[in-house]
């Protein structure tokens, strides 16, 4: 993208697909995890069970979204809880192993284990540290988001988290944008979003008021909004460093 220089006191990013991901061997992941609880499936067994229930998954959740994007912790937690049994059922865990089998991974799912941190993660918010502005993150996110980014020691730069859960209010929501900036003790002109997700993240920081920018890591957003408007975009999140002059 060119250079364009941004008034700005606070910059916050999504999560997933933004400062981290999955690990590319999860299904591998998912069976060392298994293993340690003393039950063996296949990698590609969990493989192709992780295929089908985030298909199944997918179109559960946009079946149930609600129209003003209200969350809470139990619904959460119930559909966290569901893609796991699913996955276990698919990959034929025995019904006498079920019970630890999913208490290991769910408690793995709330730790760093299962995920990786992009490479440009750590350098660009060094390099906005380094520049004096205030970072911190806005995700829709499980609840433990936060102990995981700390065990990847992001909390060195990340000085807040404002999660979907614990807000009562999903992105693209204006009170989870509201309130980070109460946090981050920023106008809405003067703070910037950073994520992977044209409508919860790119649009619903600009109907918050906030400036916006969209992390196109494979290149295959749009190139304008349902109005016609270029979209501001990068290809890496050291790219933002550009973007700020």
């Amino acid at each position: 993208m060119t250079a364009t220089c941004y008034a700005i006191d606070l910059v916050t990013f999504d999560v997933g697909r933004t400062l981290l991901r999955f690990r590319p061997d999860l299904a591998a992941a998912y069976a060392e995890v298994l293993g340690e609880v003393g039950v063996s499936v296949s990698p590609e067994a969990i493989s192709a069970a992780l295929r089908a229930e985030s298909r199944d998954t997918a179109g559960r959740h946009q079946a149930t979204a609600r129209p003003d994007h209200h969350v809470t912790f139990e619904e959460g937690d119930s559909r966290r809880r569901a893609f796991v049994v699913g996955v276990l059922q698919r990959a034929g865990v025995p019904d006498a192993d079920f019970d630890d089998a999913l208490t290991a991974v769910r408690a793995s799912l709330d730790s760093s284990r299962m995920y990786v941190l992009y490479h440009d993660t750590l350098p660009a918010l060094a390099s906005l540290w380094d520049r004096g502005l205030k970072l911190g993150v806005i995700s829709n996110n499980r609840p433990a988001i936060g102990r995981i980014l700390m065990q990847f020691g992001l909390d060195a730069y990340l000085g807040f988290w404002v999660l979907s859960e614990n807000v009562g209010y999903a992105k693209p929501a204006r009170a989870i944008f509201e309130q980070a900036l109460d946090i981050g003790a920023a106008r809405p002109e003067r703070a910037l979003h950073v994520g992977d997700h044209l409508q919860e993240d790119y649009e619903g920081a600009r109907d918050a008021g906030l400036q916006a920018v969209l992390l196109d890591r494979d290149g295959s957003a749009p190139v304008t909004d349902g109005e016609g408007r270029a979209i501001v975009k990068i290809e890496r999140l050291t790219d933002l460093l550009l973007a700020l002059g």
